[in-house]
């Protein structure tokens, strides 16, 4: 059995986990089952992906299944970069599953939060897993839609209910960003396999403008200034392990979506690319600090340091692009 078929098996029982909420709700003991489980199920992808990414193994693991588009079917491949942020996701996954096995006792609306717990991790590995443009934007607005469900578990205090409609509306304009990008990237031709895309040349106006969509559409998730101001909302309002995996865990599946995107399926950068990431990342980072030191609330607090942080992220992508542009591969992978 392949990595990739594994790992899709473990997003199956995730989704299952959810639905298995949903059914036995009204059980004492449903939150216990429902946080081990998906602890277990992560442990396994966290096994599988250091497996792989350990193991330096010497092709893809990919899988295609008879879904999505009638003529390019579900796309899934596993190489070393979704490794590594499977790693990151599926870690981040079985420690908040954890903390929820003693958070989800006190938890007053555990009909709200158990269903869509392990959706959004199933879907958080499925974006990392995708490798065409339709089962990318599909898992990434299930992924969005997901959490924002559990930003809105509890909608009868004051402000969450703002806080999810912002939410959402940052999320919808950060995938209508992404779908007109890969529009793009695939050309009059049709072509939305990662595969194909890679393998095409894009006009050097068309890789600018990619370039534009992709930090509008992954930088809404990362949390990019000034594309910021849904995290420090969403954060307090969501229950504390979501808030975990939405500033720890998402906002990095939104940094690898751009990496996947223009590191991976744009081209060669051109040289003015660094500059205009360099710029947002070092102001997202100048500004989180600022913010955070005039925050009093801890959870707001921690929102503008991972804002500060995804800015420290984007100049090492920044500097990443500058490297590249002028040969310097190795300095690239460094940075």
């Amino acid at each position: 059995m392949s990595a990739a078929l594994v790992l899709l098996w473990c997003v199956a029982a995730l989704l299952a986990i959810g639905f298995l909420a949903i059914a036995l709700i009204r059980l004492s003991a449903t939150t216990r089952v429902v946080y081990m489980a998906s602890f277990v199920v992560c442990a396994t992808a966290l096994t599988v992906a250091l497996t792989h990414l350990i193991g330096k193994a010497t092709s893809a693991s990919t899988l295609v299944l008879p879904l999505g588009l009638p003529w390019l079917g579900a796309n899934f491949r596993l190489d070393m970069l979704s490794a590594l942020f499977l790693v990151v996701v599926n870690l981040g996954g079985a420690a908040a599953s954890l903390y929820g096995l003693g958070y989800g006792r006190h938890e007053t609306a555990p009909a709200r939060v158990l269903p869509f717990f392990p959706a959004f991790l199933a879907a958080m590995n499925l974006v990392v897993l995708a490798d065409d443009a339709y089962t990318f934007l599909l898992s990434w607005e299930f992924m969005s839609l997901s959490s924002w469900a559990l930003v809105m578990s509890h909608h009868r205090e004051q402000d969450n209910t703002r806080a999810g409609y912002i939410y959402l509306v940052m999320a919808s304009f950060g995938t209508l960003a992404l779908l007109l990008a890969f529009g793009l990237l695939a050309g009059p031709s049709g072509d939305y396999g990662f595969a194909m895309i890679r393998a095409g040349t894009p006009a050097p106006w068309i890789s600018g403008l990619v370039l534009g969509l992709i930090l509008l559409g992954a930088g809404s998730k990362a949390g990019l200034v000034p594309l910021h101001v849904w995290l420090p909302l969403a954060h307090p309002a969501a229950p504390s392990h979501v808030s975990a995996l939405m500033s720890g865990i998402m906002t990095k599946v939104a940094v690898y979506g751009f990496i996947r995107i223009v590191f991976d399926l744009l081209g060669p950068p051109a040289w003015w690319w660094s500059t205009v990431v360099l710029t947002l990342g070092g102001a997202t980072a100048v500004l989180g600090v600022l913010y955070a030191l005039m925050q009093h609330d801890l959870k707001r607090l921690l929102a503008y340091h991972t804002v500060e942080n995804i800015g420290i992220i984007f100049i090492g992508l920044g500097l990443a692009l500058a490297f590249e542009a002028n040969g310097l591969a190795a300095a690239a992978a460094l940075a």
